[in-house]
């Protein structure tokens, strides 16, 4: 297509810039999705029960518990010790 002036309706010069009308096309209809996948997942939230809400609570607990055992909190010697009271 070195040669060839082909005028395509939806690819438009700008400036030296290709702008494609199908690219926006394609963000719309992006933007559009997540809004209506953030919607049904509020939606779906909304009648949750209080049971559904003590089991999330404590898988949540126990998935905290887990991550505890994996990475135990350091524990201090001396010198930090005197670290941290200096002021």
């Amino acid at each position: 297509l070195s040669g060839a002036k082909t005028r395509l309706p939806w690819l438009i010069r700008r400036n030296g810039l290709h702008c494609c009308r199908a690219g926006s096309l394609l963000v719309s209809l992006r933007m559009l999705y997540l809004v209506f996948c953030r919607i049904a997942e509020w939606l779906t939230l909304f009648p949750e029960t209080s049971a559904a809400k003590d089991v999330e609570i404590l898988v949540l607990r126990h998935e905290n518990a887990v991550l505890r055992r994996a990475n135990p909190r350091p524990r201090l010697d001396w010198a930090d010790r005197g670290l941290r009271s200096a002021p």
